[in-house]
């Protein structure tokens, strides 16, 4: 796969997060947030089996089976939703939905920075981009000022989870099976929400179709789809690329509001997402620098 072609795949990625924005908002009139990611992670799992059977049956030509390692790794990266996910839908509570749309967003600033720690250079230009798809995302989220409460502030705490899960799938993704590894990913999620719902009181049963179309939807489209065209795509495209194209989920949730909800995108907002879908292109022109190799003549 390119890298075009893989960055194509990121931006569908955001187009169904973006869009299963519905689902998540208006399940959470039927059910808490526990047992809805619980349900849907499990589902986004259950309906990449199939797929993962068919391959195995003399059609798969990756040679990449289950092993230790990608059961630990699946579980982390489940861990990393379950916990970003967590954090996220806790701090909504305390603060507005602008705030949040804008500091979950900041992820894009967070992987380039993880990563610089991890060893990963990056150039001048990779930093504008993200730059400029950060203000693009301000002026989108409606948000006046910057004002850190505690709603803020555990909003952020999910942001860094985000990063970090983006970073993991980097990782990952070129080292085992993308689909064996996203259907890891989502049960491992699944079973830490199912423990919070009990946890917290949550239900953990559903019983009318109002409750399960949500489920439904977003477990097929937002799970099985999206997170799992986010580990196939990660196979190429670089963490902090991948991040600022995935990003575009908030011009698209905004799409999705205008189209579903009647919300009127402003003046301001749509300059946001022009200078988000810019810093997007920009990201396309510099791709993360090769390590430096010591010199032969060095002692």
């Amino acid at each position: 796969m390119t890298i075009t072609r893989a960055n194509l795949v990121l931006l569908l990625t955001a187009f169904i997060w973006g869009f299963s924005f519905i689902f998540q908002k208006d399940a959470m009139d039927y059910m808490g947030p526990f047992s809805f990611n619980a349900f849907r992670f499990l589902l986004g799992g259950l309906v990449l089996l199939p797929l993962i059977g068919w391959r195995h049956r003399g059609h798969d030509t990756t040679g990449k089976t289950f092993s230790p390692a990608l059961f630990k790794g699946a579980l982390l990266a489940g861990g990393l939703i379950f916990i970003g996910a967590s954090f996220q839908q806790t701090g909504i509570q305390y603060t507005s939905i602008g705030n949040t749309g804008f500091i979950t967003g900041l992820y894009i600033i967070f992987v380039p920075l993880i990563s610089l720690v991890m060893g990963q250079r990056y150039g001048h230009g990779i930093w504008f981009a993200v730059l400029l798809a950060s203000v693009g995302l301000y002026l989108l989220s409606g948000t006046e000022g910057i004002n850190i409460s505690k709603g803020d502030f555990l909003v952020l705490i999910g942001a860094i989870f985000w990063a970090l899960h983006v970073i993991v799938i980097d990782h990952m993704s070129n080292n085992h099976d993308q689909i064996k590894f996203a259907a890891l990913q989502f049960f491992a999620c699944a079973a830490f929400s199912f423990l919070a719902a009990l946890y917290t009181g949550d239900k953990i049963i559903l019983f009318t179709f109002d409750e399960w179309k949500w489920v439904i939807a977003s477990g097929i489209l937002s799970v099985g789809m999206g997170y799992t065209l986010q580990v196939i795509g990660q196979t190429v495209s670089p963490p902090a690329q991948a991040a600022v194209i995935m990003s575009l989920e908030a011009v698209f949730a905004a799409l999705a509001g205008y189209l579903y909800f009647d919300e009127i995108l402003g003046t301001r907002a749509l300059i946001g997402c022009l200078l988000m879908f810019a810093g997007c292109l920009l990201t396309q022109r510099f791709p993360p620098l090769k390590d430096l190799q010591p010199s032969a003549s060095t002692n």
